[in-house]
Parts: structure tokens; C-alpha cells; sequence
């Protein structure tokens, strides 16, 4: 199933990720250049993942994107390492691997310490 929020809008110009159907397994793709210069032409899955997704594309060899942008226009931007470990300001999508969907992994709740909990030290 398709996002309503993702269906505002298909693809367009220049760096305009659209969506479309992966041409070997048919599933819907978001489909784009990674990139302002030296852009590669990608594809990623549509459902955005949490830190965890992130870790198990990863390690299954598969890059990430931030999709950045408005209603009107996204765009697919590679995560390098700096982008990964800082906060995120954008969904992160996987790219797209035919027959292997990320397992849906919950996203958890930040874990507030009290400063009675903290380990820091009071002084």
C-alpha cells in the first residue's frame, strides 16, 4: 500500500524522486538521483525506517536516503556516516533489494533519565 502522503505528488524534473514500480518484482519504488553532482540513479523502498531498519539495511549492504523536501517536490539524499550518526531530520528510506522487505521493527520511545537516574556526577 501506497502512503497518501507519498501519492500528493509523483516525480517530475531534474532530481525529483517519483514514484514507480520496481520494473523485476512490481512492488511501488520511490525512484531519483542520490545526488546535486555525480548522481547515481537509485531506488528505494517507500516505508521509512527507524535507527534499527537503518542498522539492518546496512548491514545487508544496502545504502540509505534522507527524503528531503515538501509536499511538492522530495528528493533522495545518500546517508553518509556523519549523517547517520547525528539526529535525523528527514525519513530514512533503504534501497530498494527485490524479495527482501525490512521486517517492520517499532520505533522505542527516547528513555528520559531523572537526574537522580543520570550516572553523571552531581558536581
Amino acid at each position: 500500500m501506497i502512503p497518501p502522503w507519498l501519492l500528493a505528488r509523483s516525480g517530475g524534473q531534474l532530481r525529483t524522486a517519483g514514484i514507480t514500480q520496481c520494473p523485476h518484482c512490481r512492488v511501488p519504488v520511490l525512484r531519483g538521483l542520490d545526488a546535486e553532482k555525480c548522481a547515481l540513479p537509485v531506488r528505494a523502498d517507500i516505508n521509512p525506517i527507524d535507527e534499527m531498519g537503518e542498522a539492518v539495511a546496512l548491514l545487508q549492504g544496502r545504502a540509505t536516503y534522507d527524503l528531503v523536501g515538501n509536499a511538492q517536490k522530495k528528493e533522495l539524499e545518500h546517508r553518509y556516516e556523519w549523517h547517520i550518526r547525528n539526529p535525523r531530520r528527514y525519513p530514512v528510506l533503504a534501497a530498494h533489494k527485490c524479495g527482501s522487505p525490512l521486517p517492520a521493527i517499532p520505533a522505542r520511545a527516547p528513555e528520559i533519565l531523572t537526574e537522580a537516574e543520570s550516572n553523571d556526577a552531581p558536581f
